[in-house]
């Protein structure tokens, strides 16, 4: 998109929103490594980021960027133009997995480009990728010790797919990578979300959006995947309850969490054939259990053993 367009996109895109003025409002710069692009053009939408919170348009800016195009020198430039939050494209960090990849950087860049971003104050988002070439179980249990020591603002995981027209997907056609199956997405995934959100770390999204220009030749695509997350996560603390206490017992939920307990397609219900009851008072992504004398309250946490 030309700079000269942000503006009106923004206020177009505002125009859909109920009371827009009322919520806090970030211009994003995605679709690519924003510090990477030709510095003219780099300038030019820093100009209208700065001007558009100026005019208080926008709270803030924020940007998706590559672990080794940030210096303090950059993050200086960020900040006079209005930026509050950066979020590096990590992928992995493990060694092995970004040279198979061929991702140019390495975990110590990422490391040092967290750093660097949460001295200046600015909020630190970390995506990552579960199922890249070259991870394996024990790589991927690295990767995740690994962003919880960063402890970043938010994180965004996208289990890998391979895409029509890319290197990946010549590998794949070669038989050289295999992609997880959505079982084993889902289940890496929700493990992560336990460990992160259990630190207090917001899971912003979770799995790749789906758009016309990006084909996907094979991999953990589903239109609904963040919701067959937290559907597992449910399943997991459901099947611990019944276990302990039996087919008789009634599954309390916060009422914003019943889709997540009955499962996509009411798959946790059919499989599981628990009974269930809505109270507003059980905290979010709980279950309360209520049987003879018993009041117990299971947390995601509490099965985390159990979903790798």
């Amino acid at each position: 998109m030309p700079p000269g367009e942000v503006e009106e996109t923004v206020r177009r895109f505002f125009s859909y929103c109920r009371e827009p003025l009322k919520r806090r409002r970030l211009l994003a710069f995605y679709g690519g490594s924003f510090t990477g692009i030709a510095d003219a053009l780099f300038e030019d939408y820093l100009d209208v980021a700065r001007e558009l919170t100026r005019q208080g348009i926008v709270h803030g800016v924020k940007a998706s960027i590559r672990p080794d195009q940030i210096d303090a020198g950059m993050i200086k430039r960020l900040v006079g133009a209005g930026f509050v939050e950066l979020e590096l494209g990590a992928q992995s960090l493990d060694d092995t997995v970004l040279s198979a990849c061929r991702r140019g950087h390495t975990a110590g860049d990422v490391i040092a480009a967290a750093q660097i971003i949460k001295e200046s104050g600015l909020a630190l988002g970390i995506q990552f990728m579960p199922g890249l070439p070259g991870e394996d179980r024990a790589s991927f249990l690295s990767t995740v010790d690994g962003v919880c020591a960063l402890a970043p603002d938010m994180v965004r995981i996208y289990p890998t797919l391979v895409l029509e027209g890319t290197a990946l997907e010549e590998r794949y056609a070669k038989g050289e990578y295999t992609p997880l199956s959505l079982e084993e997405a889902v289940d890496r995934t929700l493990y992560a979300v336990v460990r992160l959100e259990s630190r207090g770390v917001r899971v912003v999204r979770m799995g790749l959006p789906q758009v016309d220009t990006l084909r996907v030749v094979a991999g953990p695509v589903h239109h609904s995947f963040g919701s067959l997350v937290r559907a597992r996560g449910f399943f997991q603390m459901a099947r611990a309850a019944v276990a302990r206490f039996g087919l008789g017992v009634t599954l309390r939920v916060h009422p914003r969490d019943v889709h997540a307990l009955i499962g996509h397609g009411r798959e946790n219900l059919r499989r599981l054939g628990f009974d269930y009851c809505v109270d507003s008072s059980v905290p979010r992504a709980c279950l309360s259990v209520n049987f003879s004398t018993n009041n117990t309250c299971l947390t995601l946490w509490d099965v985390i053993d159990h979903i790798l």
